[in-house]
């Protein structure tokens, strides 16, 4: 599925929002309204935000010939095994249990991370500060809820929906597929 064809599934759980009493204020220029006091994410922002992702990770890899660390972290045990399946097929270093304060700077930062690809920017500000402290760009799902102040490139999407963290993750995983695979086939020419 690319970025220009949705399923009628994805529009679904993509465009769910939270209680309009829950939205972040910064987060109203990413709704269409409201219904039943519940708050609707506008899909074209959706779609316009994993387009800027793609376009982002091809140029980054383009840049550094393909020799680049995306680091997927899921904090969420319910989607842990596609985060981590994604990764591993894409050939990207991952974290999917407790994250402890000063892992990126201290541990992490030894293989030295280009891009983070965090599946759920909410209740995951000290890894965000840890990135902003490093001037690792950020990846992320933002919900209305959520603020977007420290994510790079935040794509807006429903973050509570199962399918839609498998399907973005995929999108990821895929995106820096078909950009190793371009670098490689070009080195070859």
């Amino acid at each position: 599925m690319g970025v220009k064809t949705f399923s009628k599934d994805f529009l679904f759980y993509a465009s769910l929002g939270h209680k309009s009493e829950a939205v972040d204020p910064k987060g109203y220029a990413n709704l269409v309204g409201f219904r039943n006091n519940t708050s609707i994410l506008n899909i074209e922002k959706t779609r316009e935000s994993l387009f800027l992702t793609s376009m982002f990770v091809k140029s980054i890899f383009s840049k550094k010939k393909g020799k680049v660390s995306v680091l997927f972290l899921n904090l969420s045990e319910e989607s842990n095994v596609v985060t981590k399946a994604c990764a591993f097929k894409s050939v990207q270093p991952f974290f999917v249990k407790n994250w402890f304060s000063g892992a990126l700077t201290n541990v992490l930062l030894k293989d030295k991370v280009d891009v983070i690809f965090l599946l759920s920017s909410k209740d995951n500000n000290f890894i965000l500060q840890e990135a902003q402290k490093l001037n690792i760009p950020v990846i992320a799902l933002v919900d209305s809820d959520t603020s977007s102040n420290m994510v790079t490139f935040p794509i807006w999407a429903n973050d509570n929906s199962l399918e839609l963290q498998h399907f973005v993750t995929k999108f990821i995983s895929d995106t820096i597929i078909e950009t190793q695979l371009m670098t490689y086939g070009l080195d070859c020419v």
